[in-house]
């Protein structure tokens, strides 16, 4: 299971349904500075400040009300997330 952002693939994806967060990130990476996206999710990015991962606020919420997690990207394009349904479906 991943999450897709554009051209971006993060392969340790972590849904906690309790809470309605997925960590979706690289593996084997360490997040050592975040930031809040437009659409108040969190970008991760590691020592050398590449685009590690994000934290995805209330996915199930928004895919039950839209169809869709749309996501912008550090760069300034806003993606649709693939592999939020699978996520969700296998979560916590």
């Amino acid at each position: 299971m991943g999450l897709r952002l554009g051209r971006h693939n993060f392969t340790r994806v972590v849904y906690d349904s309790a809470s309605d967060v997925l960590y979706a990130t690289l593996p084997g990476t360490e997040t050592v500075r975040r930031e809040e996206t437009p659409e108040e999710d969190v970008w991760l990015f590691d020592h050398e400040d590449r685009f590690i991962g994000v934290r995805v606020l209330e996915p199930r919420r928004r895919w039950q009300a839209d169809g869709a997690v749309w996501i912008s990207l550090p760069s300034g394009e806003r993606e649709r997330a693939a592999g939020v349904e699978a996520a969700l479906a296998g979560g916590g």
